[in-house]
């Protein structure tokens, strides 16, 4: 819904859009070609690939034939504009060789920022949701404080949380300090992983492993927001019957308008 949401903001401040394999379509008569081969600017979603095919939520079988990734460098012309989240190096060296310029939503620091409120409240719905007890005043801990860390620690000391941040970088240590109970090291994990009631991983990078889960509570949530395969030792979990939930994508799930008006405007903001 954040693409389609997007082209309707893109076509309110007086753009031309043509719309293709977007998930509220029943049917689309153009094809791939047609609706590239004029276009100026690509708003491929974010991510930008699932398997080797443009990330598309519509179930017909024509799209997903269609957006096999090396589809979109045939078809795109030279000197168009390709935005996406996620854009693999690789890929974009070879958009680059044939003229199109390939830009990521997720490298601009601006927009990363803006996107992290939609996480850190998609990971608060998540946690009312999903436990049994009240998220107000618990003992929470937060795996990195980067830009959605040092979001969602904000967002949990409203909620009086107790919150206890894990950083490995100590200069972002020395920052999280400011704003959290207590900051920790990664190597401090074990002393603490057993009195805390959630335990929010937005590091990008297996932080729980089996060694470290079998400290975790047995009644402790796990949210992990990391990309696929996740932060966590999923089968380890299972198999210790712990409570543990992979939310990538937090932000075009939870508020696909605002996250699409964000794009709207990095994208405005890039072409001038």
């Amino acid at each position: 819904m954040r693409q389609v949401y997007l082209a309707d903001i893109l076509e309110e401040k007086g753009q031309e859009v043509k719309r293709y394999g977007l998930e509220t379509e029943t049917e689309s008569s153009a094809s791939l070609k047609e609706v590239l081969e004029t276009a100026d600017v690509i708003a491929a979603p974010v991510p930008f690939l699932k398997k080797d095919v443009v990330f598309c939520k519509n179930p017909q079988e024509k799209f997903q034939t269609e957006l096999q990734r090396e589809n979109i460098l045939k078809l795109v012309r030279p000197g168009s504009v390709l935005f996406a989240g996620g854009i693999p190096a690789e890929y974009e060296k070879k958009a680059a060789k044939k003229g199109i310029v390939c830009v990521d939503y997720l490298k601009d620091e601006y927009t990363a920022m803006e996107n992290t409120v939609a996480a850190a409240e998609g990971l608060l719905a998540e946690a009312i949701c999903r436990s049994s007890r009240n998220l107000f005043g618990s003992s929470c801990l937060v795996l990195g404080y980067g830009r959605c860390g040092s979001t969602l620690v904000s967002y949990l000391k409203k909620f009086s949380c107790h919150v206890t941040v894990a950083e490995k970088e100590e200069k972002v240590r020395a920052r999280a300090g400011l704003l959290a109970d207590r900051v920790i090291a990664p190597s401090k994990l074990p002393l603490y992983l057993g009195s805390v009631q959630y335990i929010f991983n937005t590091a990008p990078a297996m932080v729980l492993p089996r060694a470290l889960l079998e400290y975790v509570s047995a009644d402790a949530l796990i949210l992990d927001m990391a990309s696929a395969p996740g932060g966590v030792d999923y089968q380890a979990a299972e198999e210790k019957k712990l409570q543990a939930v992979l939310l990538p994508g937090l932000p075009g799930r939870y508020a696909p308008y605002s996250s699409a008006e964000i794009l709207a405007k990095f994208i405005f903001r890039y072409m001038e």
